[in-house]
């Protein structure tokens, strides 16, 4: 019965971190807007350059997450939409590693643990779009 569970519960695994993905690309997009807006503050006030400079920074690891997200949001898309009572994981670990985008030790995880890994990344881009929302806010307050 666990198992039976297990293979039925992996289907929506898949579409729910496939639609925290699709969020987080949105979550991204407004951390780089954020830090874009900093820039231009930065350079257009009199406010501290170190704001700015925070703010690219901070801008360049965000453009990763983005997109490490598109990335992982389709491949759940497609987990998904396999077959519905067992996505294919092991084909999925043979296109990884054939590119070389995952060490062979990774290979042959469990489709939840696969999801934590992807929903690290969503809470990784909220937490740097806070950064710069803050450092946006200062800015508008320093100027």
């Amino acid at each position: 019965m666990a198992a039976e569970f297990t293979q039925g519960t992996d289907a929506w695994i898949a579409h729910a971190v496939a639609g925290a993905l699709s969020g987080a690309v949105w979550i991204g997009a407004a951390g780089l807007a954020f830090g874009v807006a900093t820039v231009w503050l930065g350079v257009a006030t009199p406010v501290p350059r170190v704001l700015a400079a925070a703010s690219l920074l901070l801008a360049l690891p965000q453009v990763w997450l983005l997109l490490r997200v598109a990335i992982d949001r389709r491949l759940f898309d497609a987990l998904a939409a396999g077959r519905q009572d067992q996505p294919d994981l092991a084909g999925l670990d043979a296109a990884l590693l054939e590119l070389g985008w995952m060490p062979a030790q990774r290979a042959g995880r469990p489709l939840p643990d696969r999801a934590r890994g992807a929903l690290r990344l969503v809470r990784a881009s909220a937490a740097l779009t806070v950064c710069q929302l803050a450092l946006a806010l200062l800015t508008v307050i320093l100027r």
